[in-house]
């Protein structure tokens, strides 16, 4: 079951202090032959890869060594099990067409991140998506959810900006 306790004290006000920033991060991609179905379009998986890759992509860039903090192996034996995942196509992605893939952290919970997943290019949205992952630990079969560590959710606060400002 999904749990969703409230962040600490000092996290809510952190929070509140931040209202209206967000957590986004982005990656670039080109749709690759083996990657696309005979007609040369994405095939509807490969979104789903690119949502991981993302992902991969954001825990990364909270400087924190991946396989310390998320490998079976690692010492943390931390990981990110996918509670939900799921998106709507709305344009078709051809072979070698280049699409950005954006995470939004749309809600972190004690023990979950939610994401809204974006993949666009200059052509416009081609499929939005949402993404939510449990933190869990533990090796191989025997998994349980556990809080979010505290270093990781102050790296994700860090990341917190202003949205942009929009010209009138």
């Amino acid at each position: 079951m999904l749990n969703r306790l409230p962040v600490t004290a000092p996290e809510q006000k952190r929070l509140k202090r931040k209202k209206g920033f967000r957590v986004e991060h982005c990656i670039e991609r080109y749709l690759l032959f083996h990657e696309a179905d005979p007609a040369g379009i994405a095939q509807f998986h490969q979104l789903f890869a690119w949502m991981q890759e993302a992902e991969q992509s954001f825990f990364r860039s909270l400087g924190l060594p991946l396989r310390e903090y998320w490998a079976s192996g690692g010492k943390k034996s931390l990981g990110w099990a996918r509670h939900h995942a799921a998106f709507d196509f709305f344009r078709p992605i051809l072979v070698d067409e280049k699409v950005t893939v954006r995470l939004q952290l749309r809600q972190m919970t004690q023990r979950t991140l939610s994401f809204n997943v974006v993949i666009e290019n200059e052509d416009g949205v081609k499929a939005r998506g949402k993404l939510r992952t449990i933190c869990i630990r533990g090796r191989e079969d025997h998994f349980r959810t556990v809080p979010i560590p505290k270093i990781v959710r102050d790296r994700i606060l860090s990341l917190a900006r202003p949205p942009p400002r929009k010209i009138t």
